[in-house]
C-alpha cells in the first residue's frame, strides 16, 4: 500500500505468484527446506545418503523421450504455417534444452574448482532462470497448439463411420 495502487497490484498478481512458484521449484529440486519441521517433507524427497546421479539421469532421459514423442509430428498437417513453426520450435526445445542443461551443469562440475565467484554463480542463477522459462513457455505452446487444431480440421476427420462393419455383434 505505500508504495501505490499500481506496483501493489503488480505485486499481487505478477511478483507474489512467481515467487511462490519459484520457491516451491526450488523446495522440489533442492530438497533443503527440511529445517526443523520434522512433520513436513518436501515433494519429491529422496534421502540424500543416495546422491548417486541416477534420479538425474533418468530425469534427463524422459524428458528427451518426451520432447522426442513432439517431433514425431514435425510433418504433420497444421492449420498455418506459423503454427507448423510453433511446434516444431517447441518440440526441439522440450527435447533440446534438458541436453543443454546436463550439459551445462557436467561442464560446472568439472570446471568447479576454477570457478567459485559471486559473479558466475549469478550468471549460472541467471541461465537457469532463462532455461527454466523457455522450457515452461515450449510445454505451453504444446499445449495450446493441439486445441487451436482443431478449428481446422481435414474432411476425413468429419467421415461418418458405418460402425456395424467393424464390430458386427452389435
Amino acid at each position: 500500500m505505500k508504495h501505490g495502487t499500481l506496483l501493489g497490484l503488480g505485486y499481487v498478481f505478477i511478483v507474489f505468484p512467481l515467487e511462490r512458484f519459484f520457491v516451491a521449484f526450488r523446495d522440489m529440486t533442492g530438497c533443503d527446506t527440511l529445517g526443523n519441521n520434522p512433520l513436513r517433507v518436501p515433494t519429491f524427497y529422496s534421502s540424500p545418503d543416495k546422491d548417486d546421479g541416477t534420479a538425474a539421469v533418468l530425469g534427463v532421459c524422459v524428458l528427451i523421450v518426451f520432447g522426442a514423442i513432439h517431433c514425431i509430428a514435425w510433418s504433420f498437417h497444421f492449420a498455418t504455417l506459423p503454427e507448423r513453426w510453433a511446434w516444431r520450435i517447441s518440440a526441439i526445445l522440450v527435447s533440446g534444452l534438458p541436453i543443454a542443461i546436463t550439459a551445462f551443469s557436467v561442464l560446472l562440475l568439472i570446471f568447479e574448482k576454477e570457478i567459485k565467484t559471486t559473479r558466475m554463480k549469478l550468471y549460472e542463477d541467471f541461465l537457469t532462470f532463462i532455461v527454466i522459462c523457455l522450457y515452461i513457455i515450449a510445454r505451453l505452446v504444446l499445449l495450446v497448439l493441439p486445441f487451436m487444431a482443431l478449428r481446422a480440421l481435414l474432411p476425413g476427420a468429419y467421415v461418418q463411420l458405418n460402425w456395424v462393419s467393424f464390430l458386427p455383434h452389435i
